[in-house]
């Protein structure tokens, strides 16, 4: 029999966040060890980012995240420690009740659910009680692009 608790869904995991001072330096860096481009670099400009996601080695949904200014951005302090593994996006099909869950277990709200751009998806930031930045994404596109960025992305993660 299983222990309680050892089940999970690997579809909920939709992406590492790693944070980068240069997105387009980054792209190649990424592209030359065998990333795969899956969404190219976005501008977000209520998170004030760029983004791009990649798939590493096959795996791995990677999201690269670089400032749009070096003075004004959200990322300046991970950037000040080096940047690089930042946060764990979890797709949601209820994105109050899940933020009630992590809020009810200890953790803060980082930004309030507002709208990104890169995704098209609503979403909000928390950081647990141990740390963990968690980035929580409504699984369904809203509709606000002509085209739902995550088509072709691997299905296990998208719309059910």
């Amino acid at each position: 029999m299983e222990p309680a608790g050892l089940d999970f869904d690997p579809g909920k995991v939709f992406h590492w966040g790693y944070v980068v001072p240069d997105i387009d330096r980054a792209l190649k860096a990424w592209t030359a060890m065998g990333a795969i481009v899956v969404v190219p670099p976005t501008q977000d400009p209520i998170q004030k980012v760029f983004c791009s996601l990649l798939i590493f080695k096959g795996a791995v949904p990677i999201e690269l995240v670089a400032p749009v200014s070096k003075t004004d951005n959200p990322v300046k302090v991970r950037l000040a420690k080096g940047g690089g593994l930042d946060h764990v996006c979890l797709f949601t099909d209820d994105l109050q009740a899940d933020l009630r869950s992590f809020v009810d277990d200890g953790a803060c709200v980082a930004v309030q659910p507002t709208y990104g751009e890169v995704f098209d998806r609503e979403l909000a930031f928390l950081v647990t009680r141990v740390g963990l930045v968690v980035e929580l994404m409504n699984r369904r596109a809203l509709g606000r692009r002509v085209e739902d960025p995550l088509i072709g992305f691997p299905s296990r993660n998208v719309i059910r």
